[in-house]
């Protein structure tokens, strides 16, 4: 009962540090817009939104869980997630676990298990990539560890229900009518 307890704990804990992601990655492409302009107003906004990013770097550098390995896993992926041939049984040995046993402890303390987890981690760099940048859609799926343009496509469909073209062009009209 008590584990259960702790594994919705963090779980809870794993999806607000996510939708805390969320908000600084909009604050960052905010800031990028902001950049450049000098009315009084922006300027205010833009030291509300780094102040903002500052303090969720500092938050996200002390994660807490209840368990040490997932952290560890979890930093390792977010360092490696570029690298193509990161498996499952590479990041198991990363942190003295059997592949079964660190698949099982993500599940329990993030929800997601290290196939989703990677993904995750994939997807929203990507997303911060066809933001900031104007790389093609095969160099932001290169630059996400992605060894097919085919299978990024798929997986960017899959979380944001469009193609990752038909999103950027989004964000960027949706961008375009707030200036």
């Amino acid at each position: 009962m008590r584990s259960d307890h702790r594994a919705a704990h963090d779980q809870a804990a794993f999806r607000d540090r996510e939708a805390l992601q969320v908000f600084v990655d909009a604050c960052q492409v905010l800031v990028g817009q902001l950049d450049g302009r000098e009315d009084e107003s922006t300027a205010l906004m833009r030291l509300i939104l780094m102040r903002v990013l500052r303090g969720a770097e500092e938050s996200s550098s002390q994660r807490a869980t209840t368990n040490f390995r997932v952290a560890r896993v979890v930093k390792y992926l977010e360092e490696t997630f570029a690298n193509p041939t990161i498996r499952l049984a590479s990041a198991a040995q990363h942190v003295d676990v059997t592949p079964a046993h660190l698949d099982r402890l993500l599940k329990d303390h993030t929800g997601l298990t290290f196939l989703q987890q990677l993904r995750r981690i994939r997807m929203r760099h990507a997303e911060r990539l066809l933001l900031t940048t104007v790389s093609s859609i095969k160099e932001t799926a290169w630059a996400c560890g992605y060894t097919s343009p085919g299978s990024f496509a798929r997986d960017f469909r899959r979380v944001h229900r469009c193609s990752p073209r038909e999103w950027r062009d989004l964000r960027i009209a949706v961008a375009a009518h707030f200036d």
